[in-house]
């Protein structure tokens, strides 16, 4: 009797002895996720809609930071159109033409000057920049080593950014985020990647050496092996760094553009579905703020699929698919995870980042006639975090 009591009494000393050791662990495993980082589960969320009501095409360029107005091009009559932050045409300006306030080249972007007021524009051989007024204060002519043309107008913001107190920024000439750069690469195009107005020197200049140690690593394209890779990038002008990547890579380079373009540090990432023989291919980079990026990718279809596709829905086009597009959420230089994009917006139509971890999407034309209005979803990033 006296060892049956005492089996059970060792029975239950280990047995509570067990579970003090669980309890234990379980609140020292508590205390050490206490300070390190959750879950955050990135997400992009509508948070407002913008209505512009213009029965012409249009394609949004910039917007202002400091008043939250948009600076749009009608693609029809080619005039700018400046816009609330509700979408009202609150301007519309004419500019093409042979006078002293006017342009007769093709131009290639236009942006608000955010650091003094007015606008900017620029094609392949000429700089502008205007007053509050749409009068022109400045026009530089230049010669660049390639001239591009873009038949439906202006389709970016300036590439720009100041290092001193110059009148005129610093631009690229011949480098858009997006862009195959269809110039020959010979010469210094061959050994850089970058030509760009210098307004030190007032001339033209070229900058990042074409160095495959100092650039992201690329994809050759097989179909366009004699050309430079198509470039994929942010300006963050606030900070002067530039954050490079191609359409086929999986590395963000992080330039010093107040240091001669120095390398900084590279960004690795990889697709979760990404074939170069689907005709995949990063689409965009959207720095949010110095420590978050999105990269968005078309992850693309095979062409079995696609005539699958097209059997069903004769107007079927891989590239307009929305479904087919996803962003890398990128946090401290690390991949936090994928993310996909609104099943309404418009992969072929502009993404315009805003302030406040936003981006600006034009949403999907499902009617069956010309509309008299676009609309624009604006979406925010966000995580479990927050």
């Amino acid at each position: 009797m006296t060892k049956l009591v005492t089996r059970k009494v060792t029975f239950l000393v280990v047995k509570f002895g067990i579970i003090a050791i669980a309890f234990y662990c379980i609140a020292c495993n508590s205390d050490r996720n206490s300070g390190s980082e959750i879950n955050l589960d990135y997400y992009l969320e509508k948070v407002d809609s913008i209505r512009v009501h213009r029965d012409t095409d249009i394609r949004i360029l910039d917007v202002n930071t400091n008043n939250g107005r948009y600076l749009a091009v009608d693609k029809i009559t080619e005039e700018f159109l400046v816009l609330d932050e509700r979408g009202k045409v609150l301007k519309a300006i004419y500019r093409k033409g042979e006078g002293p306030n006017e342009y007769n080249s093709s131009l290639l972007a236009a942006s608000f000057n955010q650091e003094e007021g007015g606008y900017l524009a620029q094609s392949s051989v000429e700089f502008l920049k205007f007053n509050d007024d749409w009068e022109v204060d400045n026009r530089i002519r230049f010669v660049s080593s390639q001239t591009t043309v873009f038949y439906s107008g202006p389709q970016f913001s300036i590439p720009y950014y100041q290092l001193f107190n110059d009148s005129v920024p610093y631009f690229f000439t011949n480098f858009f985020s997006g862009v195959l750069n269809m110039g020959s690469s010979e010469g210094e195009m061959a050994k850089y990647l970058i030509e760009q107005y210098n307004p030190q020197k007032q001339d033209l200049d070229w900058v990042l050496p074409f160095d495959s140690e100092l650039l992201p690593n690329f994809e050759v394209d097989q179909k366009n092996k004699e050309k430079n890779p198509t470039p994929i990038y942010a300006l963050d002008r606030e900070e002067k760094l530039l954050y490079l990547t191609f359409e086929r890579s999986t590395e963000i380079g992080i330039y010093n553009m107040a240091n001669e373009f120095e390398l900084k540090n590279k960004i690795s990432f990889n697709h979760d579905s990404f074939s170069l023989t689907k005709n995949a291919k990063n689409i965009g980079l959207f720095q949010f703020s110095p420590n978050l990026q999105l990269m968005l990718y078309f992850e693309g279809l095979s062409e079995a699929a696609t005539e699958v596709r097209k059997s069903k829905e004769p107007n079927f086009f891989p590239l307009m698919d929305p479904s087919l597009y996803h962003g890398i959420v990128i946090k401290d230089g690390k991949q936090v995870q994928e993310i996909s994009f609104p099943l309404s917006f418009d992969p072929m139509s502009e993404i315009l980042l805003l302030p406040g971890n936003r981006i600006l999407c034009r949403d999907k034309y499902t009617g069956d006639v010309e509309p008299e209005f676009h609309t624009y979803s604006i979406y925010a990033i966000k995580s479990g975090e927050q």
